[in-house]
């Protein structure tokens, strides 16, 4: 007797492509970075500059136009100093976020036209606090703290 295939394969395929396009190529991580690295990387901008260039430089991992980034204005250590603040829950539900202790020069990108390598950005100045998420370093990272930003989970 054959196996019943009506219905079963489109499902499937269906369910796979689903998993596919949920996975986030424009975030994803280079493999040759820790995960503190990569949000340094995207997130850590103590000099401003203008957002086209900035996002020029995080869109050549993925060689998209990333939708939305912000760069904070501060050194890294100054972020991670967030890490040492008491923890509150991630919009993931996660346990392991810190909100910023004072409010801190930031600009938000947001894209306008997706012409990979030309993207072109509108730019947002603000002075909020913010949210990261913290985990303990990885092997490459600064031994200098015991947990580091690794994703910004939220402007307030």
């Amino acid at each position: 007797m054959a196996p019943a295939r009506g219905g079963f394969c489109p499902l499937l395929l269906l369910l796979l492509l689903g998993l596919w396009v949920a996975e986030d190529p424009v975030s994803a991580r280079p493999g040759n970075m820790t995960p503190a690295q990569w949000f340094k990387t995207q997130h850590v901008q103590p000099s401003p500059q203008g957002c086209n260039a900035a996002m020029r430089k995080i869109n050549k991992f993925s060689k998209r136009c990333k939708d939305l980034n912000t760069f904070l204005h501060e050194s890294f250590s100054n972020v991670a100093t967030a890490c040492q603040t008491p923890n509150t829950a991630c919009k993931n539900r996660e346990n392991n976020c810190h909100r910023s202790q004072k409010p801190v020069s930031l600009t938000e990108c947001k894209l306008t036209s997706r012409r990979y390598p030309d993207c072109k950005y509108k730019e947002k100045k603000r002075v909020t606090s913010y949210i990261v998420a913290c985990n303990p370093p990885k092997k490459g990272d600064s031994g200098k703290f015991k947990l580091v930003p690794v994703h910004l989970d939220k402007v307030l």
